[in-house]
C-alpha cells in the first residue's frame, strides 16, 4: 500500500518496520536526488551502522574507521583480473568436493550449505591467494565454517538488537554478541599461519611464491596496516576482525544469491530449456571443452547467465529496502516533495516493488531466466546487466555507495553456474513435482527456502 499510494505518487511516507526506528520511505524519483546528497547530510556509513550494530558484535573502530573495506574497494578490479584462474580453480575443486563425482547415481543436496561452502572458498581464495600458508587454508572446510560462524554471530547480534528499542541495547547488546570472543579466537587461530607468513614477507624475513609479493585482498590489508595503522596491524586479534568485516561484505549475501539463482535456474528449466542455454553458452565462450581462459570479454559475453542472475536479483532480492541513509544533518534535510527529513531519521527506498512495477516489467511476477537476454530493441530492458543498477533495479543500491563487490559476486556466480551446468545434471527431488520452493518475507527480507534440496550426477564424459 506505502508503494501505490505515496511512492507512484512521488510522495514520502513513514512507515513501522522491524526495528528501534520507524522509517521514511522515499519514492524512487527521490533516488538520484538522495543519493547525492553529502555524507555530512545523509550518511549511508552510519546507516550501516545503525543497521548491524558493530560496536557490540566487533568492536567500533571496526564500524567507524572501516579502512579494510577502502583498502579491499580501491584494489579489487585489479586483484580480481590477476585471480580469474585461481577462483575458477577453486570454484571447480569446491564443486566437485561437495557434489561429488559420481556419473551413475544421483546424489541428494542441502542446497544452502553446498552455496555457503563454494562460495566461502571462492571468496577465500581471492582473499588469501596462491601464496604456500593462504592456498591451503582457503581449501580448509573448517576454516569456511568459522568464516560463517563469525559472520552468522554478527547477524544474529543485528537482529536481536532490531528487536528491540535502544534503551535497551546496552543490555541486549552485549548478551547477543556474548559468543564473538570465542568465534573470533578461532578464526584468528587458523588465520595465525597466513597472518605469520605475511608479515614475515613484509619484514624481510620470508619470500612469496617465486619471490613475488601475493596479490591477493590480505596482502593488500596487512600492507596497509603497517605502513598506515601500525598498531592495528601488529595484533592478529584486530587483523582478523578486519577480515570479518570483509567476509561479511563478500560471503554473505552472494551464498544467498546463488541459492535463489540454482532455485531458478532448475524450476524454470522446464518451460524455458535454461540449463542447456547455459551449457550452449558456456560452450561458446570458453570453448568445447570449458577449458577456455576467463577475463571480462568471457564474463561479459554470457549474456543468458547474466540474465538468469539479474532476473534472480529482480524477482528475488535478499532486501526489500534499499539506499539506506540517516540523517546526520543537525538541522535536517528537505526531501523533494517538500516533506523535512529529521535529524536521525532513517529513510530508504521500496526495492522489491520497484523491481516488480508492472508498468516497468510486463508479467513483473513471473519469473523469466532470460528476460534481459533479447535481442536488442525487442525490450526496454535488452541492455541491463547484473551489475548496473537503476530506480527498478536496486539490489545492490544505487550511486556511489552502491555495492563495489557486486563485480566480484557476478564474477563468482557466473564461474560456479558455468561450471556446474557442464559437468553436473540437475533437478529437484521428485516429491516437489519440478516446483521452486518459495521464499518468504520476514522484517522487509527476502527468505529463500534455506531448508531445499537439488538432486545432482555427475556427467559422463
Amino acid at each position: 500500500m506505502a508503494y501505490q499510494n505515496y511512492s507512484k505518487k512521488d510522495r514520502s511516507v513513514l512507515v513501522p518496520v522491524f526495528g528501534p526506528n520507524e522509517e521514511i520511505l522515499l519514492p524512487p524519483s527521490a533516488l538520484n536526488w538522495l543519493c547525492k546528497q553529502p555524507d555530512s547530510q545523509i550518511s549511508s556509513l552510519a546507516a550501516q551502522i545503525d543497521a548491524i550494530q558493530l560496536g557490540y558484535s566487533l568492536g567500533n573502530k571496526y564500524a567507524y574507521d572501516p579502512w579494510g573495506g577502502y583498502v579491499t574497494k580501491a584494489a579489487l578490479n585489479s586483484i580480481m583480473e590477476y585471480s580469474y584462474e585461481a577462483v575458477y580453480d577453486e570454484v571447480r575443486a569446491a564443486v566437485d568436493a561437495w557434489l561429488g563425482k559420481d556419473t551413475e547415481e544421483w546424489k541428494e543436496i542441502e542446497l544452502f550449505s553446498a552455496c555457503r561452502l563454494i562460495v566461502g572458498r571462492a571468496t577465500q581464495r581471492l582473499t588469501l591467494g596462491d601464496s604456500p600458508e593462504g592456498h591451503p587454508l582457503c581449501q580448509d572446510q573448517d576454516f569456511v565454517t568459522s568464516c560463517y560462524g563469525v559472520l552468522d554471530g554478527m547477524l544474529d547480534a543485528a537482529g536481536y538488537l532490531a528487536g528491540c528499542r535502544k534503551p535497551f541495547w546496552p543490555v541486549v547488546g552485549p548478551w547477543a554478541s556474548r559468543h564473538m570472543s570465542k568465534k573470533i579466537k578461532d578464526l584468528a587461530t587458523r588465520i595465525k599461519p597466513v597472518y605469520e607468513e605475511r608479515m614475515g614477507m613484509i619484514n624481510g624475513k620470508t619470500a612469496g611464491a617465486d619471490g613475488q609479493t601475493p596479490r591477493d585482498i590480505f596482502q593488500k590489508i596487512i600492507s596497509y596496516g603497517v605502513k598506515e595503522r601500525p598498531r592495528e596491524a601488529k595484533s592478529l586479534d584486530n587483523i582478523t576482525r578486519r577480515i570479518a568485516v570483509l567476509n561479511f561484505g563478500t560471503m554473505h549475501q552472494t551464498s544467498i544469491t546463488l541459492h535463489n539463482l540454482l532455485l531458478n535456474m532448475i524450476g524454470s528449466d522446464a518451460e524455458y530449456d535454461t540449463i542447456s542455454a547455459l551449457r550452449d553458452e558456456g560452450r561458446e565462450v570458453l570453448g568445447e571443452d570449458g577449458e577456455g581462459a576467463w577475463n571480462k570479454t568471457v564474463l561479459n559475453n554470457m549474456t543468458h547467465a547474466d540474465s538468469l542472475a539479474r532476473e534472480t536479483m529482480r524477482l528475488h532480492s535478499f532486501i526489500g529496502r534499499t539506499v539506506q541513509r540517516l540523517i546526520v544533518a543537525p538541522e535536517g534535510v528537505v526531501a523533494p516533495d517538500g516533506v523535512r527529513l529529521p535529524h536521525g531519521a532513517m529513510v530508504s527506498i521500496l526495492a522489491h516493488q520497484a523491481q516488480t512495477d508492472a508498468e516497468t516489467y510486463e508479467d513483473p511476477l513471473t519469473f523469466q531466466p532470460f528476460r534481459f537476454s533479447r535481442p536488442r530493441g525487442q525490450s526496454k530492458d535488452a541492455q541491463s546487466t547484473f551489475v548496473s543498477t537503476s530506480a527498478s533495479y536496486l539490489g545492490f543500491s544505487h550511486g556511489r555507495h552502491a555495492c563495489p563487490g557486486r563485480f566480484l559476486v557476478d564474477t563468482e556466480l557466473k564461474m560456479i553456474m558455468t561450471y556446474l551446468v557442464r559437468e553436473y545434471d540437475l533437478e529437484f527431488p521428485e516429491s516437489y513435482n519440478k516446483q521452486r520452493p518459495q521464499n518468504t518475507w520476514f522484517s522487509g527480507f527476502g527468505i529463500p527456502p534455506l531448508d531445499a534440496k537439488i538432486m545432482v550426477r555427475r556427467r559422463k564424459a
